[in-house]
């Protein structure tokens, strides 16, 4: 149970670490055989788009994302040291 709880936050984990950074795309233009010379001729009298800049990250929320998976540690942690409490109590009043 315990290897469990560990191999599932492993996982959450790196999940979080890895949505955490955003990924931006750039946009491919395809063009039919035949409309080749069209595109280009267009394409020279539009301006192009400006980019949209990438929103920044607060200290706070870094730090969440940083504190996050320690707290799930922490809880995981706790939830199976009272399980073990719960069955040493339960093996001293099988005793008695």
């Amino acid at each position: 149970m315990r290897k469990l709880f560990i191999v599932l936050y492993l996982l959450f984990a790196i999940t979080v670490a890895f949505t955490s950074f955003p990924v931006h795309a750039q946009e491919v233009q395809t063009n039919p055989p035949g409309t080749a010379t069209q595109a280009q001729s267009t394409q020279s009298t539009q301006a192009p788009l400006p980019e949209i800049p990438p929103t920044p990250r607060s200290k706070l929320e870094i730090i969440q994302y940083i504190l996050l998976p320690f707290a799930i540690g922490a809880s995981v942690w706790l939830i199976l040291r009272l399980e073990k409490m719960e069955q040493e109590e339960a093996k001293e009043n099988k005793e008695e």
